[in-house]
């Protein structure tokens, strides 16, 4: 197998299950000429796959090699290529941009461990990797370990769930008994889509928000025409409505200044475009609740001027007259 010795380690594996179930008795001398690489590195793979996988491997004097005594035993598949395994770790870093929420360190920890399967000539330390790519997201807010686990369970086994909410617009944390129906990052933060049982409707709750979770024995069906990726869909920034009600056209116009970074993105599924001669363009788009898009139309200043309807520009002015009175 000439010009082979430089290929990772875990094919070496899965040609020495193959020669030991083959019933071939295959030896460290033999695999090692096989592969041209040293007899002591055979020797640790074969030590890896007995002490790290388990291998019931055992050595039979007469023929002189190896074999399994216990031949219901398999090698785990490995069926990630080496760009997907770089792929996840690389996309391990990338969720540290949710700081705060448990399932970034869960899942940190679960692809560190697949660094161990990366091939000889692109494994390197998993800090190593971490530390040549950055991502910065918007701050995420804390969640407790306890009340995401348990949240967890309720949204897997479709059962109801007791909580105390702090919700913003309340000083005293509220008691909700909601049916967790869904769980959404929306820009770097977590949110349960659920049922609320004295609202007789689908809400939002903020998981950071939560403040205690006590898990029902109580199980709950998930509503006739629950589509969360038509509420996906259908929001703006991180506002989702359950309501299928009338949606709102809505007009802005971008200064030439700013026009063409505001047109790389896909800021609404259903958005459209209109350059206009002079730089400046148009974007269009439908919104349940004009309240959704007030932080993010304002933070674009001077540069951005609400056409329609005539209602968004009102509230606009409306909302700039306090700021200057609170000057």
């Amino acid at each position: 197998m000439a010009g082979d010795k430089f290929k990772p380690q875990y094919k070496r594996l899965l040609f020495i299950d193959k020669m030991i179930r083959a019933g071939k008795y295959p030896s460290c001398a033999s695999l090692a000429a096989e592969w041209e690489v040293s007899a002591k590195t055979i020797q640790r793979d074969i030590d890896y796959l007995k002490y790290e996988m388990d291998a019931p491997i055992e050595y039979d004097k007469s023929r002189h090699g190896i074999y399994y005594n216990d031949k219901t035993w398999f090698l785990p598949a490995v069926l990630l290529s080496e760009g997907d395994i770089l792929a996840l770790l690389v996309g391990t870093h990338a969720l540290e941009m949710y700081k705060g929420t448990p399932v970034a360190e869960e899942l940190k920890s679960i692809y560190t461990r697949l660094a161990q399967l990366l091939p000889d000539k692109i494994s390197m330390a998993p800090e190593l990797i971490f530390n040549r790519f950055s991502f910065y997201g918007a701050p995420a807010r804390p969640i407790s370990a306890d009340i995401w686990k348990t949240l967890i369970r309720a949204v897997l086994t479709q059962r109801v769930l007791h909580m105390d909410y702090a919700s913003p617009r309340s000083k005293d944390p509220k008691q909700h008994t909601i049916h967790p129906l869904h769980l959404a990052n929306i820009e770097g933060d977590w949110y349960v889509l659920a049922f609320e049982t004295r609202w007789e409707d689908i809400a939002q709750f903020a998981v950071s928000r939560i403040m205690k979770a006590e898990l029902k024995d109580e199980a709950f069906t998930m509503p006739k025409g629950f589509d969360a990726q038509r509420m996906m869909n259908d929001r703006f920034g991180k506002f989702v409505h359950a309501s299928e009600g009338t949606k709102i056209a809505v007009r802005l116009l971008f200064k030439a200044k700013i026009a063409a970074s505001i047109a790389e993105k896909t800021w609404h599924p259903e958005q459209e475009l209109k350059w206009h001669r002079d730089g400046q363009l148009e974007l269009a788009f439908p919104v349940r609740d004009l309240r959704d898009i007030m932080p993010w139309l304002l933070s674009h200043g001077s540069a951005v001027r609400p056409l329609a309807p005539q209602k968004l520009r009102a509230m606009v002015n409306a909302e700039l007259e306090k700021m200057l009175a609170a000057r």
